[in-house]
């Protein structure tokens, strides 16, 4: 009797252990599986390529003219970094047409857009080319690019640091004849001072309409432009 007792207890055990057995085989078979498509559509873990994945322009597809193009950005942005308003300057036609800010009224002038382009005469600041794309034909080319200013305090490099302030902006540079005649930054985000400001502070009030400012001396010397 008691050798039937304890066969009878010894059949629930080897049920139990066999079935935990087969939940660890079935969850390894299916972290194994490709994961179905939602909806009965396409797996999203790998979807068709459409021909618009890569983010990079090819500059083995550039004309000449748009190669140009691209060399009168790129310098147009190391001139901003080494804060050498004269060579920066050197690439501005005297007509170039800029709005400062999105909020600011079309403007015209290279004496305004020296005043209004403060990267050039701010050694605090550094700008970041992260993504550069152009098209253009015999007349001029337009340069758009992803850019990131880091406004940073005197000492922390270069870079930025942790004490940097980042600010990401779509950009427009139109090039003709070897000059910038259009430019226009565009913050990705929304930008504010209370970002920079202390926990608990007061909320910045609605953007404004950008007014003018007086111009600097370095930048009087460059013509007012026409309309």
């Amino acid at each position: 009797m008691w050798t039937t007792a304890v066969n009878a207890l010894r059949k629930p055990v080897h049920l139990l252990a066999a079935g935990a057995l087969m939940l660890v085989i079935g969850a390894a078979a299916n972290a194994q599986a490709p994961a179905p498509a939602r909806g009965g559509g396409v797996n999203r873990a790998n979807p068709p390529r459409q021909g618009f994945e890569p983010t990079g322009q090819d500059p083995a597809n550039y004309t000449p003219q748009e190669a140009a193009a691209i060399a009168v950005a790129q310098k147009w942005v190391e001139t901003s970094n080494s804060h050498d308003v004269p060579a920066h300057m050197a690439l501005i036609d005297e007509n170039v047409v800029y709005r400062p800010d999105p909020t600011s009224a079309l403007l015209h002038g290279a004496r305004g857009y020296c005043s209004a382009f403060g990267f050039i005469r701010n050694p605090n600041t550094i700008l970041k080319i992260d993504e550069m794309y152009v098209v253009g034909g015999a007349s001029d080319a337009l340069v758009l690019m992803k850019r990131t200013d880091i406004n940073n305090p005197v000492g922390n490099g270069r870079s930025g640091g942790l004490a940097g302030y980042p600010v990401p902006l779509a950009v427009l540079v139109r090039v003709k004849n070897g000059k910038v005649t259009e430019w226009y930054d565009a913050p990705v985000n929304k930008v504010s001072g209370a970002a920079m400001r202390t926990a608990g502070a007061q909320q910045a009030p609605p953007a404004q309409p950008a007014q003018p400012r007086p111009i600097p001396e370095v930048c009087m010397k460059y013509p007012e432009g026409s309309k």
